[in-house]
Parts: C-alpha cells; sequence; structure tokens
C-alpha cells in the first residue's frame, strides 16, 4: 500500500501544472524590455509598419542597485497592436542593457510580469530564491513622469531570456496614455522564442511556475524562404496559460528563420506574432516600403476552417525582433 501510494503521488504531480495552479502575475505579461542600438531608427521602422502609439522620453537616469552604478540611457514606450514595448538605448556606460546588447545584439532581453505592491515582488522573490534562483539587477529608471521599477532574475541561460518584475502606478499611467490601434488593425497573438531543445528549457520554466511545454510537429504547406520555394520544418512547444500564447520554435529543416536568429543572435525572444484580418493587403503595403518577407507558408487544408497562413517579415535593421503575420480561415 505505501509503494501504490507512493506511486500515485508521483503520477498525481508529475503531470503539468495547469492553467489555475499557475501564478495568477505569469497569466499577463505587462511589458516587453527590447534593447536596441538606435532608438531612433526603430521608432521610425515601427511607424512605417503602422505603429504609431510611442512615448519618447530621450535620455534619462537608470540606477543599478546591484552594481550601485548610476547610468544614462534612452526610453520610450510603445503599444504594438497590445503588446507593451518599454525601448532602452544603452548610451556607452556599462550596465545590464549594454551587456545584453553587446553579447546578443539588438533584441528583447525581458518579458515583464506585474505584481500588486512592493510587499507582493518581495515574497515572490523570496520564493523564486528558495528554488535556486538570483537576482540579476534591480532597476530604477527616472523619468518626468516619475519612476520606472523592474527587477531581472538571472534565468536567461536556462530560460532563454531574463525573466522581469515591475510594480508601482507610474508604469501603469503612462501605458494607458497609449492605444492598441494601428494602421492594419493588427493584434497580438504571441511572444514567440527559437531555441535547439525543448526538454531542458521546459523544465526549467515548469520549476518556476508556468506549464510544460506542449509540443507539435507542424504540417505545413505552400513554405518559403526568401522567396524561394522550401520544405522548413520546425518543432513547436506551447505554453498557453495566460492570455497570450508563448510559441517555443525549434528549428528542424533549415532554412528557416528560427536557426538564423539562433546563429546571429543566440536563443532567446525571437519574433512578435500579430493576427491580420487582410495578409495580403498588409504583404502589399511592407513591400512597398522596402521589407522583406523572411519566410511563410500554410497550415492544415487551405480553404478549410481551422487553416491558416503565416508570413514572417524580415525586421533585422528595426531592432532585431522579428514580425509574424497570421492570418486564420473563417
Amino acid at each position: 500500500m505505501k509503494h501504490l501510494f507512493i506511486a500515485l503521488f508521483v503520477l498525481f504531480f508529475s503531470y503539468g501544472k495547469s492553467e489555475s495552479e499557475v501564478p495568477e502575475h505569469f497569466k499577463r505579461v505587462d511589458q516587453t524590455l527590447w534593447v536596441v542600438k538606435d532608438l531612433d531608427n526603430v521608432i521610425a521602422h515601427w511607424a512605417k509598419l503602422g505603429f504609431n502609439q510611442v512615448i519618447r522620453f530621450d535620455t534619462v537616469v537608470a540606477e543599478f542597485k546591484k552594481t550601485g552604478k548610476t547610468v544614462k540611457i534612452r526610453l520610450a514606450k510603445a503599444n504594438l497592436g497590445g503588446a507593451n514595448i518599454t525601448w532602452i538605448q544603452p548610451l556607452g556606460e556599462k550596465s545590464v542593457f549594454s551587456e545584453f546588447n553587446h553579447s546578443y545584439g539588438d533584441g528583447a532581453m525581458s518579458l515583464v510580469h506585474r505584481l500588486k505592491s512592493n510587499e507582493a515582488l518581495q515574497a515572490e522573490l523570496n520564493r523564486l530564491n528558495r528554488i535556486g534562483l538570483e537576482i540579476k539587477e534591480e532597476i530604477n529608471i527616472v523619468t518626468k513622469e516619475g519612476s520606472l521599477n523592474y527587477v531581472l532574475v538571472d534565468t536567461r541561460n536556462e530560460g532563454k531570456y531574463y525573466l522581469g518584475y515591475t510594480y508601482g502606478d507610474e508604469d501603469l499611467k503612462i501605458m494607458q496614455k497609449l492605444s492598441s490601434e494601428n494602421l492594419h488593425n493588427m493584434k497580438i497573438n504571441q511572444y514567440a522564442f527559437a531555441i535547439r531543445k525543448p526538454e531542458k528549457v521546459s523544465e526549467f520554466w515548469h520549476k518556476i511556475g508556468q506549464p510544460e511545454f506542449q509540443i507539435s510537429n507542424p504540417v505545413l504547406g505552400n513554405t518559403h524562404y526568401y522567396g524561394k520555394i522550401v520544405d522548413h520544418k520546425l518543432i513547436q512547444g506551447w505554453q498557453r496559460h495566460g492570455t497570450i500564447a508563448y510559441e517555443w520554435c525549434i528549428p528542424v529543416k533549415p532554412p528557416i528563420v528560427y536557426e538564423d536568429h539562433i546563429n546571429k543572435h543566440g536563443e532567446g525572444i525571437h519574433h512578435l506574432a500579430f493576427s491580420v484580418d487582410n495578409m495580403d493587403k498588409v504583404l502589399e503595403d511592407y513591400r512597398s516600403k522596402g521589407y522583406v518577407v523572411s519566410m511563410g507558408g500554410t497550415w492544415s487544408e487551405t480553404g478549410k476552417p481551422g487553416s491558416g497562413r503565416y508570413e514572417y517579415i524580415d525586421l533585422e535593421k528595426a531592432g532585431g525582433v522579428t514580425m509574424e503575420l497570421l492570418w486564420n480561415h473563417h
């Protein structure tokens, strides 16, 4: 009987976390911290793509508790179809932002979750400390509209991005001034990552409190890569614990954009996926403005319910995070 109880206990706790078991703050990404070399260039490109909801702060002071440093950075906030973005441009002085940019190039370094208070934040950090996670840096950014507080947890090596936290009203008030409206009525659909192998990454995030990856091997059609017909293949790891899905993309058969990203930037946040109402109209607009479709294809039987189309826009020159467009057959 004792052995039976142990077996049942192990079996019960081997299943992935259900949505109700996931900590509430993990169910919504409050904002993405995105580090770039040229803030003006990135803002200009996203404006051409139809996203004009931006607040510029230009040069502000960032205070780093762990290193004791105070440095100047350039800062802007944006709403990209419902995704809150904090763009940061390091100005040469050494910091966690400049180190990321030096190591990985332009790109998103952190998905940030909001807690209700500093007390809730400290309780969460204590929980993470008990499972062996340490703080990478505590950051206070002083702006004309108040202080923005962030804590980055040292999850980059195992989890492929820095887990971030924030609290406080100042940041919320700034974000509330921005609308999700954009030229093509695009809506954020996924936060997506490019990685080599899913098993250990899935185990790592499950330990922290997120669900294990749901693995799928999609059957794709009409696959193309920079204008050439190819037969690319990938494995997908899905986390659907929140308002927006996480897609972990594992390249299997190149040429494929996830392999390109890993080779250039390392494993990490690869793209933001947006739902579109009219794929051809968006692509016509973007091509007329000089943007290139890097990869695309279809899924399921074309024209049938459940089928759809995906197209990636090469935005390496616009901050290092790719855009995926998704259209579903209705």
